[in-house]
């Protein structure tokens, strides 16, 4: 395959990714809501089968044809990676969503969370002009290259899951959502190993970091298509759907998307792609390190989420 026809297929696939995001259940935010609200866990087990689907589909394609499938890189478990997840949840918290889910909110017309970007820009620049490290050390990886025993068995178990969980969404009347929670794993995946760097915010963080190191000049030129792509997708997708509706921004959900994005601008560096990176990239990859920033990505979520409500309830008169 050419380098060209390889970049028009990455461009298909984030315009697919753009399609099938607001139509799915991507937000990691909601995910938390709907198990703190409805006792449920839906959200979270669509996850697991887009992470799972990636897995499974992608593992075979590296093995045996010679598409340039790159698995994630080790990265050393450490404070980072801690502080990375509750950063990031914090920041999704406050924003309302996250990167996938803000995201589904912009191209459904809810102008609010264009502060998003800004909020990410500034906490980029202030990154760069700081020189603060926040990456965690992180090690290319062979050993998911050539199959095993061991690979074949996981293989086969992420597989007989991947049957279960679409099983389960059928039984109860989710059969839609596990369609396209299994596409974005398939899709997504695809785009992560491929040319891991590809969204929105990933492209805000390099735009605001060449500007201080070469000027007006990105190093990756796919990216900013890559990007177009998935908004293109996303706003055909509310529109068709009959979901999309422009609503003016409001100071509350601005200054929250501000303050998040810029808090997740840390994030993503600590933790390379935030949360849609830990399900699409990171945990198919078999990252330990993964799972821990995604469980921290989840308690810095519910903290913040609980934090809230107690400084609500604590702000609000008592009825005489």
């Amino acid at each position: 395959m050419t380098l060209q026809a390889l970049d028009i297929g990455m461009i298909l696939c984030a315009l697919f990714m753009g399609v099938l995001v607001p139509r799915s259940t991507t937000c990691a935010v909601a995910a938390v809501l709907e198990g703190l609200d409805r006792g449920r866990a839906w959200r979270f087990a669509g996850f697991a089968l887009a992470s799972l689907s990636a897995m499974a589909f992608l593992w075979p394609i590296a093995w045996f044809t010679g598409l340039p499938i790159h698995f994630a890189p080790t990265i050393t478990p450490g404070v980072l990676i801690l502080v990375g997840g509750l950063v990031f949840g914090t920041g999704a918290a406050l924003n309302g969503a996250c990167v996938f889910g803000t995201l589904t909110k912009i191209v459904s017309g809810d102008t609010s969370y264009l502060f998003v970007l800004p909020g990410l820009w500034v906490g980029a620049l202030v990154m760069g002009l700081s020189g603060l490290s926040v990456q965690p050390h992180m090690m290319a990886t062979t050993a998911l290259a050539v199959p095993s025993t061991l690979l074949l068995i996981l293989w086969g178990t992420a597989i007989s899951l991947v049957g279960l969980l679409f099983w389960l969404f059928i039984r109860h009347g989710k059969s839609n959502k596990a369609w396209f929670m299994g596409a974005i794993g398939v899709i997504g995946g695809l785009l992560y190993t491929i040319h891991p760097a590809w969204n929105y915010s990933v492209a805000i963080h390099d735009f605001a970091q060449a500007i201080l190191t070469t000027p007006h000049h990105m190093a990756d030129s796919l990216l900013p298509w890559l990007v177009v792509a998935a908004c293109l997708g996303g706003v055909t997708s509310t529109v068709a759907a009959g979901t999309f509706k422009l609503k003016p921004p409001s100071l509350r959900g601005s200054a929250g998307a501000l303050i998040g994005g810029f808090l997740m601008a840390f994030g993503l560096v600590m933790i390379p792609g935030g949360n849609d990176g830990l399900i699409l990239f990171l945990l198919p990859s078999l990252s330990g390190s993964a799972a821990l920033a995604y469980a921290a990505m989840n308690a810095g979520i519910l903290g913040t989420l609980l934090l809230g409500r107690s400084l609500r309830l604590r702000a609000t008169p008592l009825s005489p």
